[in-house]
């Protein structure tokens, strides 16, 4: 699979231009080598939904019985206007990612936690998008 590099407004995994970073963790761990960067976008209501549906995100990352191994870490950023949020979700590849949205629950196991997240109030599901991490992510990881 080819993918495209990441777009000029993405400066690196924490710094995305007109978004302040809110909050980050791993899913696998940073020891892992980066194949795969998965911009994810979510439309909130405003900065106060947007925050907390990142905050249950959390919630369901730690009490998911089974995480995708090919997931490696998750920076979630709010737009300056709050009316955003973008997941710069780092994949060992494409392949994985592709394999996590494989059963269509997502990239989490089918627990209420995670069902939470999928229908959280004010929250609309904008897309993804994968790409090709950028040289200086590789760096970051080695």
């Amino acid at each position: 699979m080819t993918l495209p590099d990441l777009p000029p407004f993405v400066r690196g995994r924490e710094d995305l231009d007109g978004f302040t970073l809110y909050r980050t963790g791993g899913m696998a761990g940073r020891d892992q080598e980066v194949g795969c960067v998965v911009l994810v976008t979510i439309d909130t209501d405003d900065e106060a939904t947007a925050k907390a549906w990142v905050d249950s995100v959390f919630v369901s990352l730690a009490s998911d019985p089974k995480s995708h191994p090919g997931g490696i870490s998750a920076a979630f950023h709010v737009r300056d206007d709050g009316r955003q949020v973008v997941n710069y979700a780092e994949w060992r590849s494409a392949d994985d990612h592709v394999d996590a949205l494989s059963d269509g629950n997502g990239v989490g196991s089918a627990t209420a936690d995670w069902r939470r997240v999928q229908s959280f109030p004010g929250v609309r599901q904008g897309g993804f998008v994968r790409y090709r991490p950028s040289a200086e992510v590789q760096a970051e990881v080695e």
